[in-house]
């Protein structure tokens, strides 16, 4: 049992891995229950091994940051070569279950050239000190942090519309769902550079923190949030979103208040903040369950 205990534990570093597919799973679930679609096997399945796969590949391109705010998840993947193939296997083994059923689309293949996008340096960029010159995603300033949310909050409705071949202009709700993913992404996104800021400023990691400061970033965040909140009031009060609606997505704006708070607060308090943040997949997962029973 003990030899178990030390087993698992040596593997922690994994974890997050196994938790972000998980969790994208369930999100695609849950919208095509909300959806009314029958459960698609193949793009759910696909979807949790795309995510495998470019976030698996991610902790072999991001030895620099893992060094500077996780030396234990570094040393774990650079003895861990074999998650490397598990991350190429599992993407190949979701596009080969896709171009199978006859299932894969625009968004998997945005899914697929984003992943090596923003670990390679891949995108032509102009800088006036720098010039034209190859970047990586993650090296734009905020614009990693769009791209991830972005790619969040479109893939979970897309995957699910586009696979049962429905039309993308559905109803008013649905929008606003995939945009309340998008802004509880970018807090999570944001809040994750705001932990790592002191590893990245030593390492001369540009982020949104490392630039305004952590305290600034918090504050930004808040006010994003505050400004949602109140847009879902005012479509609540004009009667274009119902009450059950309106209450999950005002919860979206106010659930990130809980975790920058409790950063804020400092001290052990910032454990539980980490902890909460990640948790967002999950409570975006059972809020669309719920909403589909209304």
């Amino acid at each position: 049992m003990h030899a178990l205990k030390l087993k698992i534990a040596e593997m922690k570093p994994a974890f997050p891995l196994v938790y972000l597919s998980t969790a994208g799973f369930l999100c695609i679930f849950a919208v095509q229950r909300y959806l009314g679609l029958p459960f698609d096997a193949a793009s759910s399945l696909s979807f949790m091994g795309i995510i495998f796969g470019v976030y698996t590949l991610n902790r072999f391109t991001d030895a620099v940051e893992d060094f500077a705010n996780d030396l234990g998840r570094f040393l774990f993947f650079q003895r861990k070569r074999t998650f490397f193939y598990l991350g190429i296997l599992a993407l190949a083994a979701s596009v080969g279950t896709l171009v199978a059923e006859r299932k894969l689309n625009g968004m998997h293949l945005l899914l697929l050239t984003m992943g090596p996008g923003y670990s390679y340096r891949l995108i032509p960029w102009y800088s006036p000190a720098g010039g034209f010159r190859l970047v990586r995603i993650k090296e734009m300033i905020f614009l990693k942090n769009l791209s991830v949310s972005l790619l969040w909050g479109a893939s979970v409705f897309l995957v699910p519309i586009l696979g049962s071949g429905r039309g993308i202009a559905e109803a008013f709700p649905i929008w606003m769902l995939a945009a309340g993913f998008f802004l509880s992404t970018l807090n999570n996104t944001l809040f994750d550079d705001i932990l790592d800021e002191p590893g990245d400023r030593a390492a001369g990691i540009k982020t949104l923190p490392t630039t305004w400061g952590p305290k600034r970033s918090h504050f930004f965040l808040m006010a994003l949030d505050a400004a949602w909140i109140a847009l879902i009031a005012v479509l609540m009060a004009q009667g274009r979103l119902d009450g059950t609606h309106g209450a999950f997505l005002a919860f979206l704006g106010l659930y990130p208040f809980l975790y920058l708070s409790l950063n804020l607060a400092g001290g052990a308090r910032k454990n539980a903040a980490g902890w909460l943040a990640e948790a967002d997949l999950l409570f975006f997962a059972f809020g669309m369950l719920w909403l589909s029973q209304r």
